[in-house]
């Protein structure tokens, strides 16, 4: 088995950056900001950071963060989500992930390469993503466009990057982790979503995909799970001989996350993600609030509406009008 270290550390500096109006409307604009990336291995074709901005014209009441899904067809979806958040007074950032979207390396396929079945590569792009959104974190700070109250939304793939951001990173004051599972060994071997991953490893070991292949991975990654509590800070457990995938793992990042920051939201029929990979997360992460919803893992996409109540309800941005205002109506009593 190759040794894998995987690392989220880069130099920040200054960032030089693109920022240009793709339209207005009422309440709020939407831009594309655009700046190379911090991170030092970039694929081709991932090289630049692109990240939709939408920015209330009023003064927004908190920031939300959007991580979307692996591969393309949700990032609409929750673009139109991002345009109601922004309605209602919060500025959102949706940073697309490398190699998804846009960002697709070269020759490549939207979202496959996080799970390419050569780690190494795979575990660019998972650096890679970590790298960027802290480096639009940087961004946001340098421009004065951070917010005490920032929030943070994952969505499958990107829930999985939000659990490890929220292991380096006490930015975020609340995260919503929506349909996202942990345990790699379970979801490469048996989510109907990563078929091409056993194609793939078939492929590139030049042997049949049979029983013994699967089992040794799944022996592997049960007898490395366990060694995670010994483990003390993340760096350690990333420079480490456990199975590289599990470095790339939710699940090993879940000890090193403040569970009260943490809302889990799961889907009942969820056939993207096996019910075993859910719960292990959930329970690493330390049983975070939890709610389940009667969906599919993509069938609640076209109920944005209600995920948008529920993300301004958790943000409390009802109350955060009621203290503008009333620090508005102190500044115009002073002026007078």
């Amino acid at each position: 088995m190759v040794r894998t270290n995987v690392s989220f550390g880069y130099q920040r500096r200054p960032i030089d950056f693109t920022l240009g109006y793709i339209f207005k409307a009422k309440k709020f604009r939407a831009s594309m900001l655009r700046f190379r990336t911090l991170y030092e291995k970039p694929v081709k074709g991932t090289e630049t950071v692109e990240t939709f901005l939408f920015e209330p014209k009023e003064t927004a009441v908190g920031n939300l963060f959007v991580l979307h899904g692996l591969g393309s067809t949700n990032v609409p979806f929750l673009l139109w989500m991002a345009t109601h958040l922004a309605n209602a007074g919060v500025r959102v950032f949706m940073p697309i992930l490398p190699g998804n979207f846009t960002r697709v390396a070269h020759g490549s396929t939207s979202g496959k390469d996080f799970f390419d079945p050569n780690v190494e590569r795979a575990a660019r792009f998972w650096e890679q993503s970590v790298v960027d959104i802290l480096s639009v974190v940087d961004w946001a700070k340098q421009q004065n466009l951070w917010h005490s109250k920032t929030h943070l939304f994952g969505f499958c793939l990107g829930g999985m990057v939000a659990v490890m951001l929220n292991a380096v990173s006490d930015d975020f004051e609340k995260t919503i982790l929506m349909t996202v599972g942990g345990e790699m060994a379970t979801l490469l071997w048996n989510s109907p979503t990563l078929a091409f991953f056993r194609r793939d490893r078939k492929l590139l070991n030049g042997a049949p995909y049979g029983v013994g292949q699967r089992e040794n991975f799944l022996r592997t990654f049960e007898e490395d799970i366990k060694k995670l509590s010994q483990f003390e800070t993340v760096e350690q457990m990333q420079r480490s001989d456990i199975h590289p995938y599990l470095k790339l793992d939710p699940l090993a990042y879940a000890k090193f996350v403040k569970k009260e920051k943490i809302i889990f939201i799961e889907a009942l029929f969820d056939r993207a993600l096996p019910k075993r990979s859910r719960k292990l997360l959930w329970e690493a992460l330390g049983k975070p609030k939890r709610y389940v919803i009667p969906s599919g893992h993509v069938t609640w996409l076209p109920f944005q509406y209600a995920v948008c109540k529920f993300i301004l309800r958790n943000m409390g941005v009802r109350e955060l009008r009621r203290q503008l205002e009333l620090l508005r109506r102190v500044e115009l009593e002073e002026k007078k």
